[in-house]
């Protein structure tokens, strides 16, 4: 695949994902593919989608805070170009829509009841986010009748360095129709 091919799939396909990395460009048409890519990489991350998110759950008080802070997937994604809020110790890598597309097509599948994405981490620069910058996880849970087996599977592309059964309560105990499901958790070092 050539550059530009590249960088066409990189800008058209976050339209597919409803808000995923963006707006379109709006510019000249003849924009060069240079000039294209340093424009997606300014504005990795929708700034309002994420603030609203940081409002929601505290997230400037992220090191005062002892509890797991669980997104949706659609929550952490909706807004979220930056490659290295995910997996970000893999240094090779699919990029962050195929992860949204992964993780968002085991969400909605029949036999899930949710997934939830925990945050591991908030960079803050003098109390303040980086505007390129989102949250970090290195952890999925997948709620549901899914066997890690099944998980494992559709996430072997996605280089987890563990899909295990999580034998922890404290996810189950979030809500009583998560009572007699399995917990996976989908785990990047």
């Amino acid at each position: 695949m050539t550059k530009q091919v590249l960088i066409a799939v990189f800008i058209a396909v976050p339209f597919l994902f409803s808000g995923c990395a963006g707006e379109p460009n709006k510019g000249n048409s003849q924009t060069n593919s240079n000039e294209t890519k340093n424009a997606t990489m300014k504005n990795s991350v929708d700034t309002t989608k994420r603030n609203i998110l940081v409002k929601k759950y505290d997230l400037l008080n992220f090191p005062n805070n002892n509890q797991p802070i669980l997104l949706t997937i659609d929550e952490f994604f909706d807004g979220n170009n930056d490659e290295a809020s995910i997996a970000p110790n893999l240094s090779k890598k699919p990029n962050i829509l195929e992860y949204f597309a992964t993780l968002k097509k085991l969400n909605d599948n029949p036999k899930t009841v949710t997934a939830f994405v925990e945050i591991k981490d908030v960079m803050l620069y003098d109390g303040k986010l980086d505007d390129n910058e989102w949250f970090y996880t290195d952890i999925i849970y997948i709620i549901g009748d899914l066997t890690k087996e099944e998980i494992k599977e559709a996430t072997k592309h996605l280089i987890p360095d563990e899909v295990e059964y999580n034998t922890e309560n404290h996810i189950v105990e979030l809500n009583e129709k998560y009572k007699g499901k399995k917990v996976v958790y989908i785990w990047w070092d």
